[in-house]
């Protein structure tokens, strides 16, 4: 179903909004939390319902959508590769205010970064990966078109990470929201007691390369010391092929597949790893890391990672050798005292409470109030 239209959920409206993101999210169960932009998609048509909007929800497959009626409001896909639709989207509304969805940074940006990750790949093995994670028709002047033609954007993650600070120089506003974790992720107290501080967890989605998880492995075969766990999806064929045999061989690094957050093997390895560590090329907000922290795993991470840390974490420079960086800090961490490493944990708790549903649900609400009303931040 490419167009689901008039959904107010049983409350009253006066208004139209246009929702171009994805229909499955209607039509899938979104408790089991496999991605959390599901549950996300729902809530924000809740949050528009109960700001007086009807809304028709159009899938990023809808290649051609003409209306008949004029909206007040339109919100679409515009950094990903969904967003080629988004200026014919966006005028065929004919919406007086069109708000930009970037789950991700500046496309350009964006596929520069990966593409540098996927040659340094290469250049490293020998083995050639085809680049996932990268857009094709949303670059260049594409994009001057997406980003002339929208009035806002609405930017996932915090203010002044670098996905955010990708947009500003457009002039247009840049409105950020938070995204929704699992309600199922939590921490427990007694994991202070049961981590092993030598133990990490590597915790991503698709495209384990452009995600930097071939450089967390290879500072990690140069350290048989710290044990490395590794999940997520075995999604990018070529980075198997090159370190699929490399890591079952490997006495630390243990490879667990798609675990689900807040479940039993998710919990087990919260209560035995102390640090996520993370050098993704380029993220909006990574949830996966956010999913982490909101267990109270302490984070050693890059800016790219699109996390503000300051002392609940551990940063990850970008300059010089990516590895070598990675293998500093991971030392370094496995040094931290008690002490010290239960001050972190306690503070990066306390931050993780801006990646939850609740979280959403305001800074989401609090996004549109301030399009509606004009009062920008």
């Amino acid at each position: 179903m490419t167009v689901v239209n008039d959904i107010t959920n049983n409350m009253k409206t006066d208004k139209k909004a246009a929702l171009y993101y994805k229909t499955e999210a209607l039509h899938v169960n979104v408790d089991n939390y496999v991605h959390t932009n599901n549950w996300e998609i729902l809530q924000s048509i809740k949050i528009l319902n109960s700001k007086g909007f009807s809304v028709d929800l159009i899938d990023r497959s809808c290649r051609h959508w003409s209306p008949k009626q004029t909206y007040d409001l339109f919100l679409g896909l515009g950094v990903g590769n969904s967003g080629r639709n988004f200026v014919a989207h966006a005028q065929a509304s004919k919406a007086p205010k069109k708000v930009l969805l970037s789950m991700g940074p500046q496309p350009d940006i964006s596929n520069d970064r990966t593409h540098k990750r996927y040659k340094m790949f290469h250049e490293r093995t020998g083995h050639y990966a085809p680049p996932m994670r990268t857009v094709g028709e949303v670059t260049g002047d594409n994009f001057l078109k997406i980003i002339d033609t929208a009035d806002y954007v609405f930017n996932i993650g915090e203010k002044n990470t670098q996905s955010y600070n990708s947009f500003l120089k457009y002039g247009k506003p840049v409105i950020n929201f938070y995204p929704s974790i699992s309600p199922f992720v939590n921490y427990h107290s007694q994991y202070l007691s049961t981590r092993d501080m030598n133990s990490f967890l590597c915790f991503a989605g698709n495209g384990f390369i452009c995600k930097g998880v071939d450089l967390v492995v290879e500072a990690f075969l140069r350290d048989p010391s710290k044990q490395l766990h590794i999940c997520g999806p075995k999604s990018e064929a070529s980075f198997f092929q090159y370190y699929g045999q490399k890591i079952a061989q490997s006495p630390n690094i243990h490879y667990h597949g798609f675990i689900t957050p807040g479940g039993e093997r998710f919990n087990a390895l919260a209560s035995i790893c102390s640090y996520v560590v993370f050098h993704s090329a380029a993220e909006g907000c990574c949830t996966s890391v956010a999913t982490a922290i909101k267990a109270g795993l302490v984070p050693i991470i890059n800016k790219w990672t699109g996390i503000n840390i300051k002392d609940e974490g551990v940063g990850l420079s970008e300059e010089g050798d990516l590895i070598e960086n990675i293998s500093r800090a991971t030392s370094d961490a496995s040094a931290f005292s008690n002490q010290h490493y239960t001050n972190m944990v306690e503070k990066i708790v306390d931050k993780s409470q801006i990646f939850s549903q609740a979280s959403f649900t305001d800074s989401y609400s609090k996004a549109i109030d301030i399009i509606t009303s004009e009062t920008l931040p």
